[in-house]
């Protein structure tokens, strides 16, 4: 009996985990994610060192960048995120197979802005200070 069980639960939790995606985050952090076709593409490193350049404006708008490269999602660091299944990411976020550019989801997990490379790291800064709840954000931060 205690197999019948254990069997199930042990299969969902598999599933749960491997169809992971950036829900996780959602109510506390802005996602930027860069699509490229090669980690080496010099529109993709170029935006991307732009952005990790602007770490104090990224953390100041909560914001966590992840790559995503040939069907896998990179972290900060450009190492492999293994939970994450791609095509439903793709599919939820309007990314299409072969797109060169960055796509930034909200906390409330929506779709916010898509952009082709190159775009300036000031001009994503300011859609996100003009969207409702970072308002809120900067108003709590002068109060405090």
């Amino acid at each position: 009996m205690i197999q019948k069980t254990v069997l199930p639960l042990f299969l969902f939790a598999l599933t749960a985990s491997a169809q992971e995606d950036f829900s996780k985050f959602k109510s506390r952090n802005r996602i930027l994610v860069f699509s490229t076709t090669s980690l080496q593409n010099e529109n993709f490193t170029a935006q991307w060192d732009q952005f990790k350049s602007a770490s104090k404006k990224l953390d100041d708008r909560n914001i966590i960048i992840f790559a995503l490269s040939k069907g896998r999602i990179y972290d900060k660091d450009l190492k492999v995120v293994s939970s994450y299944h791609i095509a439903p990411l793709r599919k939820k976020y309007k990314i299409p197979l072969g797109y060169e550019g960055i796509t930034l989801i909200g906390k409330d997990g929506g779709l916010k802005l898509q952009k082709q490379y190159a775009i300036e790291p000031r001009l994503i800064f300011e859609v996100i200070d003009q969207m409702p709840m970072r308002q809120r954000e900067m108003r709590q931060n002068i109060d405090e």
